[in-house]
This record gives structure tokens, C-alpha cells and sequence, in this order.
């Protein structure tokens, strides 16, 4: 991997307080959008009961940053604060669960994201910086 000055040492554009947290966690919620080509209508995310989200996902960013990016959101848009409400309003029904799951890595996102005619999941880990590893995806 080829290292940045601008994201490995300074970091990544966005939205504070936690590059791991917000700028990873929209970079997944963008990619799973994606996945569906942006028409879902329920998210399930689950949490390892061992990892750092279930205790930090508020108060990190993890819910602005990943809500921002299923709504197709960039990492400095100023709607960020709101993308929860903007979710909401858009008739997207969110649901987050602690799980044990095992998961190896404490910064792991796993996602399901339906619509009537579809259902796709991701598994992707926040490494740091911002940057993401996705592990699974697949239509379900």
C-alpha cells in the first residue's frame, strides 16, 4: 500500500471527531448504498458485543458517518449532523444490535439492507485513517 501524506499522516477530509469512526463508517454506509443502487428501505447494522462500536458508535461518529453515507452523503457535507432525521424522513427504517458474532476485528460493520425485490449484506472493517477492508458482501 502506497502511503499518503494527506490521509495516513494528516487524515482524511471529514467530519471529526474519529476518522476510524465517521470517515470509515460513511466510506461503508456509501459502499452499501451502492450495493443496492441507493433503493432500500430497512438497514439492520450489528456490532460484535466484544468490539469498540457497540460502547462508541454514538459518541464517535459511527451513526453520522455511516448514516450520511447510506444517504450518498461526502465526508464534509454539513447535512452529516442530520443524516439520522434526513434517514428517517426519507422512509428508512434503521435498526442496530449488539451481537456475538466473534467478530476478530473491534471496528467491524455488518450490514443487511433490503427493499421489497432485494437483500444484500456487508461485512467491512475500519483499519484506521479512514480507510476500510470490506470482508463480505453478497446478495442475500
Amino acid at each position: 500500500m502506497i502511503v499518503s501524506i494527506f490521509n495516513d499522516v494528516i487524515g482524511p477530509v471529514m467530519r471529526g471527531p474519529s476518522s476510524s469512526h465517521c470517515a470509515a463508517a460513511l466510506r461503508i454506509g456509501r459502499l452499501a448504498r451502492d450495493l443496492m443502487d441507493g433503493r432500500f428501505d430497512d438497514v439492520l447494522v450489528q456490532f460484535d458485543r466484544t468490539g469498540s462500536l457497540p460502547t462508541t458508535h454514538e459518541t464517535q461518529g459511527s451513526d453520522m458517518g455511516l448514516f450520511g453515507g447510506l444517504m450518498g452523503w461526502d465526508a464534509v457535507d454539513e447535512r452529516l449532523p442530520g443524516a439520522a432525521q434526513a434517514l428517517e424522513e426519507a422512509g428508512i427504517h434503521i435498526r442496530i444490535e449488539t451481537v456475538d458474532v466473534g467478530d476478530p476485528h473491534p471496528n467491524t460493520y455488518r450490514l443487511t439492507l433490503r427493499n421489497a425485490q432485494e437483500r444484500h449484506s456487508l461485512i467491512a472493517v475500519s483499519i484506521g485513517g479512514g480507510i476500510i477492508e470490506v470482508h463480505r458482501r453478497g446478495r442475500l
